[in-house]
């Protein structure tokens, strides 16, 4: 298993950024569940099923044709079809789906602008409020700000939203390459997002704040957003497999007293052979270990993996 603890030194707009490391537990008891969990303190980690702790983390996911679904980080091929997601209104399917640190709820977005808060175990979506600005693009990047609480939303036209649950939203910044980062400076490849260092720490010089990473399914490249508003992105990863616009990504965080104490980033990308496998992303590298394979035919557009599952 492999593991990093760099700190990344990319001016002063980067945050600091927790090591990843790629081992998991899961807490899931009866049927596979992507409910998150609850948070534990430095003495007392617990799991909620034994049977399952050699599964690895549970992951959420949403297929092109609007299911919602559930798998273990290491048997990713026994994949729980939980339902279609029912409940939408004026949109008709979901663009991307996260969890939500503040409550720990599963929220998706749709593809008309709107907001749910998303049963995990029964796919039914609850209406929150609606995108003030419209959305553009045919596959988005949907993650919430642990700091912030505010839900950040990207696509492969550029766009480069910021939205508050309490009914408001930004347009930042259109998402841009570093001149020296990749040819041209444009960003239109950009389907998946994810932040680190999910939990409710303050970002204090003593703990750690949150930083944003990207996968371009154009390029086949992980790049860091920062600063987020402003959309600048900065190529770290040189992705080893081929991600398509129908990767899913995520970020998971390992929480001790509110306090995040190692991250993990998980993908869905195309192997070789033209299957879809779950994989760990090392996201300075690029580097993508396999997990496992997703049943045939399965496409999914987006991956959120539940929180406080060890």
């Amino acid at each position: 298993m492999s593991t990093f603890s760099r700190t990344l030194l990319l001016g002063s707009i980067l945050a600091a950024l927790t090591g990843f490391a790629h081992a998991g537990k899961s807490d899931a008891r009866g049927p596979l569940s992507c409910a998150s969990g609850q948070p534990q303190t430095s003495g007392t980690a617990t799991r909620h099923d034994s049977e399952r702790e050699d599964d690895g983390l549970r992951i959420a996911g949403l297929t092109d044709d609007g299911r919602l679904v559930c798998f273990s980080e290491r048997k990713p091929g026994k994949l729980r079809v939980v339902a279609s997601v029912n409940g939408l209104q004026v949109d008709t399917r979901l663009v991307g789906i996260d969890y939500r640190v503040q409550d720990g709820k599963l929220y998706g977005v749709g593809d008309a602008g709107g907001v749910y808060a998303i049963d995990a175990d029964t796919a039914v979506a609850t209406f929150v409020n609606r995108l003030s600005v419209a959305l553009d693009g045919s596959r988005f990047g949907v993650d919430f700000n642990p700091a912030a609480d505010r839900l950040r939303i990207v696509s492969n036209t550029g766009q480069n939203l910021r939205h508050n649950l309490a009914g408001s939203t930004l347009a930042d910044g259109a998402l841009n390459y570093t001149a020296t980062a990749t040819p041209g400076p444009a960003a239109l490849g950009v389907s998946a997002a994810a932040y680190t260092n999910n939990d409710l720490s303050p970002a204090t010089p003593a703990t750690t704040g949150t930083t944003l990473f990207v996968l371009d399914a154009t390029l086949d490249q992980i790049a860091l957003q920062s600063p987020p508003n402003v959309g600048t992105l900065v190529a770290t990863g040189k992705l080893t497999l081929d991600a398509s616009a129908l990767s899913g990504f995520d970020i998971y965080s390992t929480v001790r007293d509110n306090v995040t104490v190692r991250n993990r980033a998980l993908a869905t990308l195309v192997d070789a052979d033209g299957t879809v496998g779950l994989h760990h992303i090392d996201v300075l590298t690029g580097k993508a270990s396999p997990r496992g394979k997703l049943p045939a035919g399965t496409v999914l557009i987006d991956i959120a993996v539940p929180l406080y599952q060890d």
